[in-house]
């Protein structure tokens, strides 16, 4: 761990986060779920401890436009013990305070820790995170250090400087040349409340969560494959999935908490199989997809968010609830396997960790496997519930991944 002053400079899909935050809430919230009784002093003081080896957790935005760069403010993320709750974990309902927004803007912190004691017997420890700042492995890593903190166990600690736009540069020249593509228009995976309506009006994402009773295989591509054959039940149409490839211990032998991740499309062609779409993923990890940068990343640093904001507002609609080019039907991500011991500590017994998608584009699912169960999460603009499409889509994933016999993939 060095001593020089903790900082790295803003990168172009940092800085996109960041107008997706100020246009409606774009976090990586972790939740981890266990019994016991937890004292708010010894987890701010396990949050200090691993701030101080994690000093990407303290960061706030300085600078202006290009120059922007995440720097340590010395200041750990403060935890906020809440009153006990009926909130069961399970989607946003009961749970206001999970609608807070971390702003940057405002020289605010990009994390903060909320201890809530549940109705239900459970406490949850929400670790929320800026998603500008922060991605989704670096959350898990974060909430980690903090269990090794309390547990008075010697922290794995980093102070990595890379940023996802450092790993796409480290690996331009190895990319191979790809012929010109039409752009596909992904049509959503679920049918939305009509142009014009009332619910339609704004925007909100919900978010829902189940339990499925078996660790299933090769979930993420029997998950798009799941999805593009209920879409397409209801209308022929491309159906496309976002996946995100973690770099560390991939593309970099380094671990930091920032956004290390690149992103790569799948399409599912009618008669996909999880075979095929396993075929598709690994030889576009192959063609290092995940390291091609965005049309316009480099000039996307040089624009204002107050500008970029007031240029997605009017097609913000559009883009979430109707199909085109800007977004593909949903995004798919894999958060791995835990082992929920290894988040035990003195007074709490840990039972899962979970996430709550981040609330971007037409649909994102996130699930965690431990060795006996996954948890699997959804979330969706509202105006793809309001007659109840994205619950029954829910309940008939839990139904067909907890019931179904394994098929050879």
């Amino acid at each position: 761990m060095t001593s020089r002053r903790y900082q790295r400079r803003v990168s172009p899909l940092e800085r996109y986060s960041l107008v997706i935050n100020a246009a409606y809430r774009y976090h990586v919230d972790g939740i981890l779920e266990g019994e016991g009784e937890v004292d708010p002093r010894l987890l701010q003081a396990a949050v200090d401890r691993a701030a101080a080896a994690n000093p990407a957790i303290r960061v706030r935005l300085r600078g202006w436009l290009g120059l922007s760069r995440w720097v340590d403010s010395g200041i750990a993320p403060q935890v906020r013990a809440l009153p006990r709750s009926d909130w069961d974990g399970n989607s946003e309902q009961g749970a206001p305070y999970l609608d807070e927004r971390l702003d940057p803007r405002r020289r605010g912190p990009i994390a903060d820790v909320l201890l809530v004691p549940c109705r239900d017997g459970r406490t949850r420890i929400v670790f929320r995170t800026l998603h500008a700042a922060i991605d989704g492995r670096g959350c898990m890593h974060w909430a980690l250090e903090i269990c090794r903190a309390l547990r008075g166990e010697p922290l794995q600690g980093s102070d990595s400087r890379l940023s996802d736009f450092d790993v796409q540069e480290r690996y331009r020249a190895q990319i191979p040349d790809e012929a010109p593509t039409l752009p596909s228009n992904c049509m959503p995976v679920l049918r939305p409340a009509a142009a014009g309506s009332a619910e339609r009006r704004g925007v909100r994402f919900i978010w829902r969560r189940v339990l499925l009773d078996r660790n299933v295989s090769q979930l993420l591509p029997k998950t798009a494959v799941f999805l593009a054959d209920w879409a397409r039940r209801r209308e022929a149409g491309e159906i496309g999935f976002t996946v995100p490839v973690d770099y560390r211990g991939f593309r970099i032998h380094e671990m930091g908490i920032g956004n290390l991740t690149g992103y790569l499309r799948l399409t599912v062609e009618p008669g996909a199989t999880p075979r095929t779409v396993v075929q598709q993923l690994n030889a576009r990890v192959k063609a290092f997809a995940d390291c091609r940068q965005f049309p316009g990343a480099r000039l996307l640093r040089w624009l204002p968010v107050w500008f970029m904001l007031r240029q997605l507002r009017p097609k913000i609609d559009a883009v979430l609830h109707e199909a085109g080019p800007g977004l593909p039907s949903g995004g798919i991500v894999s958060m791995g396997t835990i082992k929920p011991e290894h988040y035990d500590f003195p007074g709490f017994k840990a039972a899962r960790l979970y996430g709550i998608p981040g609330a971007v584009g037409k649909l994102n699912v996130v699930f965690v496997n431990t060795p006996h169960d996954v948890s699997v999460s959804f979330a969706a603009p509202a105006a793809y519930n309001h007659e109840g499409q994205l619950d029954a889509l829910v309940e008939a994933y839990r139904q067909h991944f907890s019931t179904a016999v394994e098929a050879a993939a």
